[in-house]
């Protein structure tokens, strides 16, 4: 189950950057990553408006600014890649 895994995510991890890559080139831009706000933004714009207000105004000092904005910036790509290669080290070893 975890080899399955962990093949998913590498196979969405490559397909992000393809596509992340197809986006960028085709409109004559450097290669940028998509984040995982830009992607946010793109589907749910209502959404991510409402969280970013709800993190920039709440209780919470510093929930936006440092923290929900450094989250919101990763690359999606390179969430994947984590995961997999977390599910990779993670895996039990041979003896």
């Amino acid at each position: 189950m975890r080899a399955i895994l962990m093949i998913l995510f590498l196979g969405v991890a490559l397909w992000r950057l393809g596509s992340d890559w197809h986006a960028t080139i085709g409109q004559g831009y450097a290669y940028r990553f998509g984040s995982l706000g830009g992607l946010m933004a793109a589907r749910w714009p209502t959404t991510y408006a409402h969280m970013v207000d709800t993190l920039q105004h709440g209780a919470v000092p510093f929930a936006w600014n440092p923290v929900g904005a450094a989250v919101m910036s990763v690359p999606l790509a390179l969430v994947f890649l984590a995961l997999a290669g977390w599910l990779w080290l993670g895996r039990p070893r041979m003896r």
